[in-house]
């Protein structure tokens, strides 16, 4: 498929290829090499759809709102001129890659009315389903959806328009099977969020001196059990999981970048063998570090 238009900024370490699939909707491939920037957006009746195919992006919008997603992920959000209207997004590992598929919710579904007929989508409703007691989501995509993204991820600069067009209608319909899901009713301090973002900032960067979660609370002034849910509420998942898929993500990138031995990248992202960081990579990336590291090295 032919793109509208490339966007290079080597000094910001930012590349995007445009592409427009019909009209009031269109899809950006997108890869970032750089810590983060900030994004002002105002009100529109747009929908944006972001999936992570690798890295990992961690979004500030407000102090109780954090978006954060890792390979596999998506995130849908409204433009609604009152939430998220500037946020502070990250990218923790140095760099991210993935799609944004950005729909004018009238536009785009006024095209599929008139020109797919029975297989058009609503993008109207699908919004007020996917959005009704909150102005994002983010989550894991599913095993379909995350199959669709990464069909259109992977395709969508050599396929033919009808094609991507007809994966973009797939996806949505699959989106709205999605089970709604309550959105969170708890509230934490800008203080209590900068502790936690202390707290992930340090064990990734002295991960040799991290013993505990108990030592962790301690050494904070909180419970285990406080510290644990802080950190799942504002980055979805236990410490020793995002721990541990930190140091995989980071063991990727090192296979690309670096021609270091297999053996010392395991003893880096924490493992005692080469075997067992073998097992735990392939279950994440789905292959042996050996072989990642051949289909990606150039």
């Amino acid at each position: 498929m032919k793109r509208t238009k490339m966007i290079t900024e080597n000094e910001h370490g930012e590349k995007a290829a445009v592409y427009d699939v019909f009209p009031g909707m269109y899809v950006v491939k997108v890869g970032y090499r750089m810590p983060g920037f900030i994004e002002e957006r105002k009100k529109s009746n747009k929908l944006e759809i972001n999936f992570c195919v690798n890295g990992r992006f961690e979004c500030e919008f407000t102090e109780r709102d954090t978006g954060i997603l890792k390979p596999g992920d998506m995130a849908v959000s409204m433009f609604d001129g009152e939430n998220g209207t500037k946020s502070y997004t990250q990218f923790p590992l140095g760099f991210y890659e993935g799609i944004c598929i950005m729909a004018d919710c009238d536009r785009a579904t006024e095209w599929m009315k008139k020109s797919l007929g029975s297989i058009s989508v609503d993008l109207n409703l699908l919004k007020k389903k996917l959005l009704s007691k909150h102005w994002y989501w983010a989550g894991e995509a599913g095993l379909r959806c995350e199959h669709v993204f990464r069909e259109i991820y992977d395709s969508i600069e050599y396929e033919e328009k009808s094609f991507i067009r007809l994966k973009l209608v797939e996806l949505f319909m699959l989106m709205a099977r999605l089970p709604q899901t309550d959105q969170r009713d708890f509230y934490h301090t800008r203080r209590q969020i900068e502790l936690v973002k202390h707290i992930r900032d340090h064990i990734i960067t002295d991960s040799e001196n991290y013993s505990s979660v108990e030592q962790l609370a301690r050494d904070h002034g909180l419970s285990a059990p406080q510290l644990q849910k802080l950190f799942r509420e504002v980055y979805g998942m236990p410490i020793y999981k995002y721990l541990k898929e930190y140091r995989l993500e980071q063991a990727a990138v090192n296979l690309i970048s670096t021609d270091d031995p297999v053996m010392e990248l395991a003893l880096s992202a924490g493992f005692s063998n080469a075997s067992k960081f073998s097992q735990e990579f392939k279950k994440r990336y789905g292959m042996t570090p050996t072989r990642y590291r051949n289909e990606n090295k150039n």
